[in-house]
């Protein structure tokens, strides 16, 4: 068994860290100048990029603030910018944000 473990080969070149749907905070400022507030899902997390999912999507080069942990002691929040958006539901779009 420990053959099979060691002949898998990871493309990814970065570690990474399965959240398993774990509940986030978002932050972000609209078109307004007003910042807006939200929940969404983390769905995976590396060093360079968080990959979420919220209800509707953002632009490309938008600027996101990620609060992980949000309701506890342990909350930390990170920069990001919106590299892609995809709708993958008709009530979510799954989006790749780039750590700054």
């Amino acid at each position: 068994m420990a053959d099979i473990t060691e002949d898998l080969d990871d493309r990814r070149t970065s570690l990474r860290v399965d959240m398993e749907a774990e509940r986030i905070g978002l932050a972000w400022h609209d078109v307004n100048g007003q910042q807006q507030l939200a929940d969404g899902i983390c769905i995976d997390l590396s060093r360079r990029g968080v990959l979420i999912e919220y209800k509707s999507g953002f632009k490309v080069g938008e600027l996101l603030e990620v609060t992980f942990n949000p309701d506890n002691d342990k909350k930390h929040t990170v920069k990001g910018q919106v590299c892609r958006t995809i709708s993958c539901s008709p009530q979510g779009f799954h989006i790749a944000i780039q750590l700054l």
